[in-house]
């Protein structure tokens, strides 16, 4: 079986490595694509030519679209950011560090890297994708040698289970009052997160796909064959990007000289970085607070903003000083770049997708509704999945993809009487599962390890296939 799993890796890296192109060209493409069917499938206005309907495409679809998210695309930069910021914290390096020198083989090594990336993929996904790639380094300079793509690859999938997380998109836009749905009239209230990620279903598939699944098939694909082994030497590493032995943040880096400006003290003031990280810390306390005197549980009460607020202040708290973190955000910015470029693009893309003039239907709700039309009874969940999964590939955005599939797939959830929450959930795992195979948010765990997509997509791939299986069947049967 070890062998038949491997082979197939190979194969599959071998298909990447030949027709995946770079993220960037990706996404341009796929713009062309959605462009052309966008333009075949959704009715022109009413006495529209084909080269108005194009135009009006273009300038109202794709330009209207590049810049309807930019309260959403800063909301999501930020969790990067906020993320990254934290993962390069001292408390997390040791725990890094303690963690990459628990396994006593390459084998095991590599199948705990995914399981590491997935727990900080629960957590926060923007950690997730930082403290996996920090993690695949610390485990290449503890086991020298070992075959260095399978372990990004390995890191990035964990990230398959984000969306089953505390920061899932869709839970935590279903739970933010006055969200679209409800402006829409679609929804009459929000659905707290103790109906979505709190529920059984999501809690077990999250276990199932990020703790038993991963780490097995992991184990499986890593070579045998010494000379199929792609080994990195640390020295490689850039120091500036380390997250090791010098890890960049801390409350011992607070030394200034004797002669040192008051600017510069104040810059380097335990004092203030620690006061400031504690009352941001003590709010987020009172909000929690303040939503249990008003009934709703923690669990309950998350949300895009909270998380992204939480975590700032808690990464201020472990750098100690405000320079320290000001560094470490200069470096999260280094290391997001690909995605601040194409963020917009795909905002595009978005548009194109919800395009639709007075009396016809967008591209993305067609999918959709073409998607449930065959749904047999009681597959709605699955197939929502597999439509979050489909259109994931234009809209790599949870909240994005949810904007322009939400309302369709809410819908059909009321028609048929299948639970809402049920649908929501199955959606932010079709919106995760293709990621896989969609390298828009690789790049900034590609950034930090040095590797190129085609290094870690016929891995990821693999990944694909069986959490596919998994998902589409758990999502069905297991309780909520």
């Amino acid at each position: 079986m070890t062998n038949a799993i491997r082979q197939a890796a190979e194969r599959s890296s071998k298909l990447v490595e030949q027709y995946l192109p770079d993220a960037f060209l990706f996404a341009i493409i796929l713009t062309g694509v959605a462009f052309v069917l966008a333009l075949v499938s959704v009715a022109p206005g009413e006495g529209t030519g084909v080269v108005g309907h194009a135009g009006n495409l273009l300038l109202d679809g794709w330009y209207g679209g590049f810049w309807n998210l930019l309260s959403f695309g800063m909301q999501m930069t930020l969790i990067l950011m906020t993320g990254y910021a934290l993962a390069q914290t001292k408390p997390v390096d040791w725990l890094l560090t303690r963690l990459a020198r628990v396994p006593s083989t390459e084998r095991g090594a590599a199948a705990m890297v995914p399981v590491v990336a997935a727990a900080a993929s629960f957590v926060h996904w923007g950690l997730g994708l930082v403290v996996g790639a920090l993690f695949a380094r610390k485990i290449a300079t503890e086991m020298r040698g070992i075959d260095f793509p399978i372990v990004v690859a390995g890191a990035y999938s964990g990230f398959v289970v984000w969306h089953g997380g505390l920061a899932g998109s869709i839970p935590l836009l279903l739970n933010t009052e006055d969200n679209f749905l409800i402006e829409a009239g679609i929804l009459d209230a929000t659905f707290g997160t103790g109906g979505t990620i709190f529920t059984v279903a999501n809690l077990v598939l999250v276990v199932a796909v990020g703790f038993l699944f991963l780490p097995a098939l992991f184990a499986l694909m890593y070579p045998t064959d010494e000379a199929k082994k792609t080994p990195i030497d640390p020295a490689e590493f850039e120091a500036a990007t380390d997250g090791g032995e010098q890890a960049s943040g801390g409350w011992a880096s607070t030394a200034v000289p004797d002669d040192a400006s008051l600017a510069t003290r104040v810059e380097h003031s335990l004092g203030i970085g620690v006061t400031i990280g504690l009352v941001g810390l003590f709010a987020v306390g009172l909000y929690f607070v303040e939503g249990i005197q008003n009934g709703t549980m923690p669990w309950n009460n998350l949300n895009l903003n909270i998380v992204n607020f939480g975590f700032l202040f808690l990464g201020l708290l472990f750098h100690g000083t405000p320079k320290a973190y000001i560094e470490a955000i200069v470096e999260a910015v280094e290391n997001v770049w690909g995605i601040i470029l194409q963020f917009p693009f795909y905002a595009g893309i978005m548009g194109i997708m919800a395009y639709a003039p007075e009396g016809s239907v967008s591209l993305a709700t067609q999918i959709a509704q073409g998607m449930v039309a065959v749904a047999p009874d009681g597959t709605l969940p699955a197939f929502a999945f597999f439509t979050a999964g489909l259109v994931n590939f234009f809209v790599p955005s949870g909240g994005g993809e949810w904007a322009v599939i939400g309302e369709t797939l809410v819908t059909a959830a009321k028609a048929s009487g299948e639970s809402i929450p049920r649908v929501a959930v199955a959606a932010s795992w079709g919106d995760a599962w293709t990621n896989m195979i969609q390298p828009f948010w690789a790049i900034p765990l590609l950034s930090i390890s040095g590797l190129s997509v085609r290094d870690i997509m016929g891995y990821c791939v693999m990944v694909l296939l069986g959490a596919g299986v998994l998902v589409a069947v758990g999502i069905s049967v297991l309780p909520m």
